[in-house]
């Protein structure tokens, strides 16, 4: 939680600014919305707030997957969003699912009718039926560790903040509806949040889990560590660092869970079984024993490897849990501070004992860019994006070949990576782009993006383009939905192609009427030098041209659209494709 957030708080609270101050203590500063009829009086009240910055997106499902990149990019890990009644909530379900998956911390706080409309039985818009008026508490309950309703101004505190608690303490989603006429309505002042986590506390299995693992350690010659993506919710790069230098052992990454800086002496690699450097893949399999952190083994992370005939030897570390061999499970652990005993326990350090391959990691599969009117080419595009890459960016790479791309690039240090692996939401990127490059600010992102995917969520352009945020986005243009290609061909893996520098550069106009917008001074002026440039890329002089703009034009939103020969694609994702059934 952030320090002291008592400052200029009111003496009397309503529900709506009650909400606004427990966002505040999460260390959340941008909360993402959609208005809708049932919204509006609560997000009057957020407005009050000064040091909450409302950020519209264009629709349910896209605040959802940006609230998705902010909660990866922020410090606390946590996101927090606004939408309307049913209609809102089934359509920010699936990014909610997203988050769900990789243990995010997004908060979903729905508009509802008025508390009347509830007793009295009254048919209301936006449900599926008269008598149906839960349907989307009933759907989130799935995905999150609460879906709830306020149901009056006496209670609306202790549910609120229960549902806060169980998010933060859960590490997952959760659904607040508020009704239209408790947002406004007085209720009690706040106890500081860290008293109410305090108060939340369970007891905990941390020691006989790090005995646990300690006997297994102890017992094993030739140990690697993997690094999954669930370890971003929960530790720090410095944490991972220390634990790697404790142990001693070579550590591999699977391909969501790039958290070491990859210039470490025992980083020996991505480890992506089936896909990735079959060097490195024998290396973790002449292993005796996998020390996992955070790690997943969904069909995607390991399509050619069965995880259950490697059970004994593998010591996988999750959030809340640590699943150890002989099928023995030791849950409510603490998985932050399990680490850190982990790391002052006098572990024995276990240097290398396995054979140190000359491992190809794939970063080294890049090609120079020639100042020609050559096609552009995958491996020099790669080069491209590589030059990009400076401290303190942020790295995303929605689902496809772009994927793989992401694989050829070394991140310098300072450089953050996400990918949305095992839920795999295509079109997830653009809307995540938004939230990471608010939630980052410090540098930029850059998205990676195939065509297929960007037509899903385009209009969130519009978004960043409206904040003058200044991402980096390469758009792969190859003709179609290629990773789908690869796996079953068909009609249905075409769509249309776009004019896409047009659309970039098209989000943002001048308004047709003078004060159009009364609660601000206007967003664009007569002459206003729009905050995005777009470049069509289809020679490789082309690209030079182009990131030599994205380097003297740093502060406007750079949208690249790469035209690459839809038979130009990665090694890896035909692999892929020709291990999917």
């Amino acid at each position: 939680m952030t320090g002291d957030q008592t400052r200029s708080q009111p003496e009397n609270y309503n529900v709506g600014s009650y909400i606004a101050h427990r966002i505040e203590e999460l260390g959340v500063s941008d909360y993402f919305v959609v208005p809708g009829d049932s919204n509006l009086t609560l997000l009057d009240k957020l407005l009050e707030n000064p040091r909450l910055r409302m950020v519209e997106c264009c629709n349910e499902l896209n605040t959802g997957y940006a609230a998705d990149g902010y909660a990866r990019a922020l410090e606390t890990r946590t996101a927090v969003v606004v939408i309307p009644y049913i209609v809102g909530g089934l359509s920010i379900l699936n990014a909610i699912s997203g988050a769900r998956s990789e243990r995010l911390k997004v908060i979903v706080i729905s508009g509802c009718p008025s508390t009347t409309v509830f007793v009295q039985g009254k048919a209301t818009h936006h449900t599926p039926s008269p008598t149906n008026k839960d349907h989307a508490l009933h759907a989130f309950q799935g995905v999150t560790a609460a879906s709830v309703r306020v149901t009056s101004a006496e209670s609306a505190a202790d549910v609120i903040d229960d549902a806060v608690v169980k998010c933060v303490k859960k590490s997952l989603p959760v659904y607040i509806e508020v009704p239209q006429d408790i947002a406004d309505a007085q209720c009690r002042v706040p106890r500081p949040l860290n008293q109410k986590l305090e108060e939340a506390k369970q007891p905990n299995r941390n020691i006989e889990a790090l005995k646990a693992i300690r006997d297994v350690w102890d017992s094993a010659n030739r140990p690697v560590l993997l690094i999954g993506g669930q370890v971003q919710v929960s530790l720090s790069r410095e944490t991972i660092q220390r634990l790697v230098d404790t142990l001693g052992c070579p550590v591999f990454c699977q391909p969501n869970g790039r958290w070491i800086s990859e210039s470490h002496p025992q980083y020996w690699g991505p480890f992506w079984p089936g896909i990735l450097d079959s060097d490195g893949e024998n290396a973790v399999k002449n292993s005796d024993l996998w020390l996992g952190l955070g790690t997943a083994w969904s069909d995607l992370h390991s399509p050619a490897m069965d995880q259950t005939t490697n059970k004994h030897r593998i010591v996988s570390i999750q959030y809340d849990r640590v699943d150890l061999p002989n099928d023995r499970v030791i849950e409510m652990v603490e998985l932050g501070d399990l680490v850190l005993a982990l790391i002052e326990s006098g572990i024995s350090n276990k240097p290398a004992s396995l054979p140190h391959f000359k491992l190809s990691h794939p970063a080294h599969i890049q090609a120079e860019i020639k100042n020609s009117e050559d096609p552009l080419a995958m491996t020099s595009l790669f080069t491209g994006i590589q030059n990009t890459l400076k401290e303190h960016s942020t790295l995303i790479a929605d689902v496809g070949d772009t994927w793989f791309a992401a694989c050829h690039l070394k991140l310098p240090p300072g450089v953050d990576f996400h990918m949305q692996l095992p839920y795999a939401s295509m079109g997830w990127g653009v809307p995540a782009t938004l939230g990471a490059q608010i939630a980052r600010s410090q540098g930029r992102v850059v998205l990676l993006v195939g065509d297929g995917a960007f037509q899903m969520t385009a209009q969130e352009i519009s978004t960043m383009v409206r904040m003058k945020l200044n991402p980096i986005i390469f758009l792969f243009n190859n003709l179609g939905y290629k990773a789908e290609t690869v796996m079953h061909d068909g009609p249905y893996n075409y769509i249309a192609n776009w004019d896409y520098t047009k659309l970039a550069t098209s989000f943002f106009q001048e308004a047709h009427a003078e004060s159009h917008n009364p609660f601000t001074e206007g967003d664009v002026e007569k002459g206003f030098d729009l905050p995005v440039f777009a470049e069509k890329i289809q020679s490789q002089a082309d690209l030079l041209r182009a990131l030599q703009r994205v380097e003297t034009e740093n502060d406007k939103l750079a949208f690249l659209e790469c035209c690459i020969h839809p038979d130009d694609m990665t090694p890896e994702l035909l692999k892929l494709g020709d291990s999917m059934p």
